[in-house]
């Protein structure tokens, strides 16, 4: 008996516009002319597997994009096409409604504190914040979240008024909750108090692809639960984490540049991939993995996912300084293959109950090259210049590396000596001391060009 399979698609998905500046949510959104102006009006006339097709006008869409329960199937995915148009989580705060309290000092009331880690902003750009009101200096603020208040120190003989003030007042942009095969391209997030996309419940088959978040309070990107996700091209900058995924959730990375966040990549539960990426200049690290026990998901104890697993290809991590390269905790595993972790104090830290299997890696200009008090790990064919290395907390100095290779049984094929690593992240290898030259370049598998760099803000 043959069978032959059949390839069932909806003819009946509609497509409805949106337009900021020249639609009207009295319009039927069906056509470019007869756009509505807002996104949440578009999603409630939507249906399965529709497309939501933004108009770029120059203006932010000032509003969440949020989806319940709805999406598209297997077969079609729901899409949502944002042709460079912006989502911001800014509200303009009125200057007549600030409080004198004393000199140049000002307070705004509030009836709500956002969800997350909310911040000021004047002109576009973020305003210092004060750890508490009593550090407060001129041009910072201090948002009081128990007390719902937000406090400003102006110049002398300013008023708030003269500052243009803004707030990130809603919480999150691209938001899903329990919706499945949805596509998004083209679209960015920035100044949410919390994520700039963020998926949270039963989604499956999301995927996200040349978007941007950017200035969120929280994440920029952020993936929970069991949920799977894949971001095809993504620049996320200036964040708390540039991307943060946990729980069980599953996730896989490809051509993504993150920059200038607190943390670049911080995955706590689930399997995560990251391929051609280039993690760089992040304050604290560039990617922390950590296991979890997340309470709110049957059987997490017992699940192996929730201890989180990250495979990492031809990666470039440039620290700039900053604390770690890449730390593993709390029993997560981590796989690196042919990747480039530089200028951070410490370039890879495992701790005991974690596992780590590091391959044609180079490790440049760090303070101390690894620090593993981990057993379970497997270091080999690997690319490191000078620096001290701390295995089992006993220190190696930098010409103690064969004492080292003695003492662990790792890196015994592994070279030690000067390296270099282009700003793409690619890194041209000497050859090894069998005197074979490798075909394979630590680093992203081609130049890192991105086409976000000409719209950085």
């Amino acid at each position: 008996m043959l069978f032959n399979p059949q390839v069932i698609s909806s003819t009946s998905a509609a497509i409805w516009y949106v337009d900021n500046q020249a639609g009207s949510d009295n319009h039927d959104g069906t056509s470019q002319s007869t756009a509505v102006a807002t996104i949440s009006r578009a999603i409630s006339l939507a249906g399965t597997s529709d497309t939501l097709e933004l108009t770029n006008t120059g203006i932010p869409y000032r509003e969440s994009m949020l989806f319940r329960n709805l999406g598209g199937r297997p077969d079609r995915s729901f899409a949502i096409e944002g042709n460079g148009a912006v989502l911001s989580g800014l509200k303009a705060i009125d200057g007549s409604k600030w409080e004198n309290v004393k000199e140049d000092l000002y307070v705004f009331p509030l009836a709500k504190t956002p969800y997350g880690n909310p911040f000021l902003v004047s002109q576009g750009k973020r305003i210092p914040q004060a750890k508490s009101l009593a550090l407060l200096q001129t041009g910072q603020h201090y948002w009081d979240r128990n007390g719902n208040k937000i406090y400003f120190q102006c110049a002398v003989g300013k008023q708030p008024a003269d500052y243009e003030l803004e707030a990130t007042l809603r919480v999150s942009g691209f938001t899903l909750t329990s919706a499945s095969y949805i596509v998004c391209r083209n679209l960015s997030a920035e100044f949410f108090s919390n994520d700039g996309f963020n998926i949270h419940g039963d989604c499956r088959g999301v995927r996200l692809e040349n978007v941007i978040a950017r200035h969120n309070g929280d994440d920029g990107i952020s993936i929970h639960e069991s949920g799977g996700l894949i971001v095809q091209h993504a620049y996320v900058h200036d964040n708390f984490f540039g991307i943060q995924d946990v729980n069980a959730s599953r996730s896989v990375y490809n051509g993504v540049l993150a920059e200038r966040n607190q943390i670049g990549v911080s995955l706590v539960g689930g399997y995560h991939s990251l391929v051609d990426c280039q993690i760089r200049d992040s304050i604290q690290k560039e990617i922390d993995i950590a296991g979890s026990n997340p309470g709110h998901l049957i059987g997490a104890e017992h699940n192996p996912l929730c201890r989180t697993i990250l495979f990492a290809q031809n990666l470039s991590l440039f620290g700039k300084g900053n604390l770690a390269g890449l730390t593993i905790r709390k029993g997560a595993t981590a796989i690196i293959e042919r990747s480039v972790i530089s200028d951070s104090q410490t370039g890879l830290v495992v701790d005991s109950t974690s596992q780590c299997h590091m391959t044609q890696t180079a490790i440049i200009d760090c303070n101390t090259t690894l620090e593993s008090t981990s057993q379970d790990v497997y270091f080999n064919y690997n690319y490191y210049t000078p620096g001290q290395i701390s295995w089992q907390n006993t220190i190696f100095q930098t010409r103690q590396f064969p004492d080292y290779v003695a003492t662990s049984k790792e890196d015994t094929n592994s070279n030690v000596g000067p390296l270099r690593a282009a700003p793409d992240g690619i890194v041209e290898l000497p050859s090894t001391k069998t005197g074979i030259q490798t075909k394979l370049k630590p680093g992203p598998s081609g130049p890192f060009t991105s086409t976000f760099s000409a719209i950085k803000r």
